[in-house]
This record gives C-alpha cells, sequence and structure tokens, in this order.
C-alpha cells in the first residue's frame, strides 16, 4: 500500500511537525510504502494530488486545514486514489465532522491516531459539490460553498493572521464584514425553480458542520446525490446578528427570512457581485451555478464511522473494497 502526505508547511506548529515524523514511521511500521511532499504557493496541493492519483497511490493525505484538503480533493476527484487527513489548520471543520482527532499540546497523540485512521479506517464514495463561475472556471467543494457574507469573511482573513491569532482572526474578520455588509437582491434557482430574495448569505452543503459551531443543515448527507442550501435574508447588521444568534440557539429554521432546500443544483444570480468561497477559500463572485457531483471522491473514515453523514444501507454509500 502506498500513501502520499501533501503538506501545507506553514500549518501545524513545531511540535506538530514532531509528531508527524512519528506517525509517518508508524504507518511505514505497518507496512506502507510513505512519500512525503511539501507545497509552496497555492495551487500545488491539487497538482501533487492529481499526480498521486496518476502514479497509482492508494492514499493521499492532505496535512493541513480545510484549504488544503479542498485543494487534495480537487485533485483527487474522479479518481481510485482516496482523501485521507492529519489535521494541522486552524479550523478544520471536515475533521471535526467525521471525527478525526485535532492536534494540540493537551492532546499530543492526535496525529498519530489519525495515521492508523488512515491504515485501519473505513474507505467509502462520498459526493462532492461543483461551482461554475460566470467566466466558466470551476472548483469542487467537500463540505461547503458560501455566497455574500461568509465568503466576504474568507477575503479579510490572511494566513499570517491565524497562525498569530487562531479561530480570534475569523471572529476578529466577522465583527468587521458585519458591520457593512447589507446584502443584495438575488434570484435564487432550486432545479428549475426560482425566486427574488435579499440575500445576506447563503451556503449550499455537502457536510453538516458549519465553522465548527453550528449544523446549518442537520439532515445533510454526503452520500445521498444531493446538496442542502440555506438561504438568510436580511439588511443589515441587526439581521446578521440575528441570523448567528439563531444559528447559535438552534433556532433558525423556524426563521421567516431562513430558507432552506435541497437538490442536485442551485444557482444564484445577484443585482450587485456577491464574493464567493469553497470550504473557505475565495473563489470569485456571483453569479454561480452549483451542482453536486454524486459518489465522485473515496474518503479514508475512522473505524467508527460517523453515522449522522451517511444515508444508512444505501448501496451506493457501502465501504471501498481495497
Amino acid at each position: 500500500m502506498k500513501v502520499c502526505l501533501i503538506r501545507n508547511p506553514v500549518a501545524g506548529s513545531r511540535d506538530f511537525h514532531r509528531q508527524l515524523d512519528q506517525a509517518v514511521e508508524h504507518l511505514r511500521a505497518r507496512g506502507w510504502e510513505v512519500k512525503r511532499l511539501k507545497t509552496a504557493e497555492k495551487g500545488d496541493a491539487i497538482r501533487l494530488a492529481r499526480q498521486a492519483a496518476d502514479e497509482g497511490y492508494d492514499v493521499a493525505v492532505a496535512v493541513g486545514g480545510d484549504g488544503t484538503i479542498n485543494e487534495v480533493v480537487n485533485g483527487l476527484v474522479g479518481s481510485n486514489t482516496a482523501l485521507g487527513v492529519i489535521p494541522a489548520g486552524t479550523s478544520n471543520v471536515y475533521a471535526v465532522d467525521i471525527g478525526i482527532p485535532i492536534w494540540n499540546p493537551l492532546r499530543p497523540n492526535a496525529v498519530r491516531i489519525a495515521a492508523e485512521i488512515i491504515h485501519a479506517g473505513h474507505r467509502r464514495r462520498i459526493d462532492l459539490g461543483r461551482v461554475q463561475l460566470a467566466d466558466g472556471r470551476q472548483r469542487h467543494f467537500l463540505m461547503w460553498c458560501g455566497v455574500g457574507f461568509d465568503a466576504a469573511i474568507t477575503q479579510e482573513v490572511r494566513t499570517e493572521d491565524t497562525r498569530r491569532l487562531g479561530m480570534a482572526a475569523w471572529v476578529i474578520a466577522g465583527v468587521m464584514v458585519a458591520l457593512n455588509f447589507m446584502g443584495t437582491r438575488a434570484n435564487v434557482i432550486v432545479g428549475d425553480q426560482g425566486g427574488h430574495k435579499r440575500v445576506l448569505w447563503a451556503v449550499a452543503s455537502n457536510g453538516q458542520l458549519y465553522g465548527r459551531l453550528w449544523r446549518i443543515t442537520p439532515d445533510a448527507k454526503m452520500d445521498d446525490g444531493m446538496l442542502d442550501l440555506a438561504v438568510f435574508e436580511g439588511y443589515g447588521v441587526l439581521s446578521t446578528v440575528r441570523h448567528l444568534a439563531g444559528l447559535t440557539l438552534g433556532r433558525y429554521a423556524r426563521d421567516p427570512t431562513v430558507h432552506l432546500y435541497r437538490g442536485r443544483s442551485f444557482a444564484i444570480e445577484t443585482r450587485r457581485p456577491l464574493p464567493v468561497h469553497v470550504d473557505a477559500e475565495p473563489v470569485g463572485t456571483t453569479p454561480v451555478q452549483i451542482n453536486v457531483v454524486p459518489h465522485s471522491l473515496i474518503v479514508v473514515l475512522p473505524p467508527k464511522l460517523p453515522a449522522h453523514l451517511f444515508v444508512e444501507g444505501k448501496k451506493d454509500g457501502s465501504p471501498v473494497k481495497r
């Protein structure tokens, strides 16, 4: 069995990287052939993951945060090489959602546990989302695509801020954006049905967890051939605060200015361009077309499967044979 580790060198502390060396030795002791690669610039992980798939690696491991994972996903989509994850970034929402432990000084064995998941975990085919922008560019997403307020936050957060401040960088950026973000009129199309709304932000989800704090689409499944869309209407900071409070208290689903949809395709057309992100990586502006790409990625999951994310008993969602 061959595994390729694709590492973001700026993610993780010195102690984390010492643990990563031990995790590599753990995999080798389990019989794996291990190759280690580092990214040097944005987009490198896509290229390296595609190269690993072309070379027949069994698993390509994203060592970093959600942005690194997204790039590796975009390199692996449609291949027979599985995605593994050793979390090292700031948020790591995907890892939290599926139950991969995240390293911190109080949990020094987390990296080795993540490596053991790569060795002994289940393989399963899941869906991805795909975003198409007006200029024809496309990008796949593993967890979510955001339009509007949350995408504006991703434009403000810098890598050096997250290294220095951690999650506080996202909170500070969120406050600054919320003070000035007004949203705009939009046509939201679900399948072939459309409607006009004043959109503050919208989130198309493949998974459930959002920002490590909220299950914005608590019924979403990663292997059902569908995406879930949440649309938040409003006019400014007071609407934004109300929506965030509703998410925190679990009351947003009863809010008449929040709309929840499920479908295979969505389109969002806006009066003025709104920013768009995938898995917390800015990719452009509206208009945007969002589609599900069913069963297009193999992932390695913990031995104790996160059943809340999968359709129980679904034949197409059964573990992938090695």
